[in-house]
């Protein structure tokens, strides 16, 4: 298996920061982790930073860890963006 890391930049308005492959199949451990000075918020493609659709906050040197499947697609938000590549996903593929 191929270990996969990616780093990303979250802007103000939802951006995509993971998208595992269909053929990766179901139970896939993803770490998200947040080397900003900000807070992102992850979740689907209406996550928002407060209200009703306010994704999962991770914050500032924090990291979080989703159980996926192929096919799906993270996104984030920050409510004033992060640095380049302070958003680091790993995964084994």
């Amino acid at each position: 298996m191929a270990f996969i890391s990616t780093n990303n930049t979250v802007e103000t308005t939802a951006t995509v920061i993971a998208q595992l492959p269909v053929t990766m199949g179901q139970g896939r451990a993803v770490s998200f982790q947040n080397t900003d000075a900000q807070s992102i918020f992850v979740g689907n493609l209406d996550v928002t930073t407060s209200g009703a659709k306010k994704g999962h906050i991770v914050l500032a040197g924090q990291t979080y860890q989703l159980w996926l499947s192929g096919g799906d697609i993270v996104y984030a938000i920050s409510a004033a963006g992060t640095t380049a590549g302070s958003v680091i996903v790993q995964y084994s593929a």
